[in-house]
């Protein structure tokens, strides 16, 4: 409990504000509205496309033995999938401070085409209007293809003398 000294202190200075003005309360309420129907746009894109897909994605994974694992923190969904010499993130989060949007991370670190470098692919979309389901199976195959595009190195350019054209 605070002590009581402070509560005196704190409220002899804070009394004399105590009469909000009706209008800055009736924004305050329509901005918390407006907050909820922002917040039930994420909650129901997770559970009726977000999860579902996920889920399905990891019956995938099992079944053929990727080594895989899924986590929550907070406000986020973490799907990591990890591969002999790199692994690949997709973060799903309700972020900024308005909480209007949905974003979702990808994440890939490891040899990429012969350099050590982590990259950060970054789709916003905003949550003032429901998000079709099919938005989340389309960030989880890009999710993959990026994966799957990684692991490839192409054949590195021969070195040719200047002014020397390659075989064809």
């Amino acid at each position: 409990m605070f002590d009581r000294s402070f509560a005196q202190w704190f409220l002899t200075r804070v009394a004399p504000f105590k009469d909000v003005p009706s209008e800055k309360l009736a924004a305050d309420r329509d901005a918390m509205r407006r907050q909820q129907e922002f917040n039930q746009n994420y909650h129901d894109f997770l559970n009726r496309a977000v999860l579902p897909a996920v889920g399905a994605l990891v019956k995938i994974l099992d079944h053929n033995g990727i080594v895989h694992r899924v986590s929550t923190w907070g406000n986020q969904l973490s799907l990591r999938v990890h591969l002999a010499w790199r692994w690949g993130e997709l973060v799903i989060l309700q972020s900024h401070e308005d909480c209007v949007t949905f974003d979702h991370h990808i994440i890939t670190e490891g040899e990429k085409r012969g350099e050590d470098s982590t990259q950060d692919h970054s789709h916003i979309y905003d949550l003032r209007d429901p998000l079709p389901p099919s938005v989340a199976t389309q960030e989880l195959q890009f999710f993959l293809g990026r994966l799957a595009q990684d692991l490839i190195e192409s054949e590195p350019d021969p070195e040719l003398p200047p002014g020397e054209e390659p075989p064809p």
